[in-house]
């Protein structure tokens, strides 16, 4: 007898073109693979699927995924895998139990270049989260701040961790590019405001006058001219734009060193990534950085480029103290699981279906 699916996943729809959500869905699915009792609302996609028009998009979002949910779950639990389709909640018939993973409220702390409507639509959105039975929460800080922004019950709330997912062999092209630099400092991700990267030509300073030629990579989004240009005027600066996965993979293995100075983060994966591929990390102490790297890398106050410089130095010239984070690194990168994040929805599940 064919066992009927209780576990229904709603992940952010991958018409969105949203590589971290359909990365975090993927995990998910690779883990429950071959469990009956588990099925997608979606078909499974390449992550780096590109987003498709704005119509369609809405279309998805408002329209078809709210009548998808409504005719398809009769039963069991509906876990949103991102807070983003919240409203979803609302579709769920009165005997299914519900869950929502929470990946960060930064939008409503920190709006960046957001319209007031956009703004509006999330804060709508995010709103609905209460709703659930349960909501998972990424990390420590990431909880504090559903409790404080959304006044959700702490009975409801439960911290799991993300995993990290094994990054692809080294595209052996860019590691080559890379092998002719010097030792250089690498930084990956967004340019917003928060990502904190006007800290940049301050420590490319500092460096340059304890007598090391700074040299910076980036992957991602361009700076700002006038930002790269003030970079410039102490660093050497490599700009590669937007990367794949087995780009970026050379990019962590050829660097003496990863810099997240984020100012906010719901998790802060490029810290774990950078450490799985042996890369040590000089992180902000802010929001949830810390917990996440815990004492396997070096840290350093939010504002203070010459703390962040001072330990971006000591890596660059202590070879011992290097091959020391480097082992540190994976060690704590391996603490970080998806088998281990799906263990702790599995154990969710069983709550709500029990009780």
């Amino acid at each position: 007898m064919r066992m009927e699916p209780r576990i229904h996943l709603a992940p952010a729809h991958p018409c969105m073109g949203w590589v971290s959500m359909n990365r975090y869905w993927q995990a998910l699915w690779q883990e429950s693979a071959g469990d009956p009792e588990v099925v997608s609302l979606a078909e499974p996609v390449p992550v780096e699927t590109p987003p498709s028009p704005r119509w369609q998009r809405q279309w998805m979002k408002q329209v078809w995924y709210p009548w998808v949910v409504k005719r398809d779950v009769r039963q069991g639990v509906l876990h949103v895998l991102d807070h983003s389709f919240a409203h979803l909640l609302k579709q769920a018939r009165k005997r299914v139990r519900t869950v929502v993973t929470v990946h960060d409220l930064i939008p409503l702390t920190d709006p960046a270049d957001l319209t007031p409507a956009q703004r509006t639509r999330f804060a709508n959105t995010v709103a609905s989260v209460a709703l659930a039975d349960r909501v998972v929460c990424v990390s420590a800080h990431t909880r504090s701040e559903v409790q404080r922004l959304l006044q959700v019950p702490e009975a409801k709330l439960r911290v799991i961790p993300n995993g990290t997912s094994q990054l692809p062999a080294a595209d052996e092209v860019m590691r080559q590019r890379l092998k002719s630099l010097p030792a250089y400092l690498f930084s990956v991700g967004g340019t917003r405001p928060r990502k904190n990267l006007s800290l940049l030509p301050d420590l490319a300073r500092h460096l340059k006058e304890r007598g090391l030629p700074g040299v910076i990579v980036r992957a991602g989004a361009p700076l700002d001219s006038a930002l790269a240009e003030r970079i410039r005027d102490h660093a050497d600066l490599h700009e590669l734009g937007p990367l794949n996965d087995a780009a970026l993979a050379a990019c962590y293995a050829q660097a003496a060193l990863t810099l997240v100075p984020s100012k906010q983060e719901g998790f802060g994966l490029p810290v774990l990534e950078a450490m799985q591929a042996g890369c040590p990390v000089v992180y902000s102490r802010a929001t949830s950085l810390p917990e996440v790297a815990g004492e396997a890398g070096l840290s350093f106050e939010l504002e203070d480029a010459e703390q962040a410089a001072d330990q971006c130095r000591r890596i660059l010239v202590d070879a011992g103290l290097r091959e020391q984070l480097v082992a540190s690194g994976r060690q704590r990168a391996a603490l970080f699981t998806w088998k281990a994040h799906w263990q702790g929805l599995r154990e969710i599940y069983a709550e709500l279906l029990n009780s």
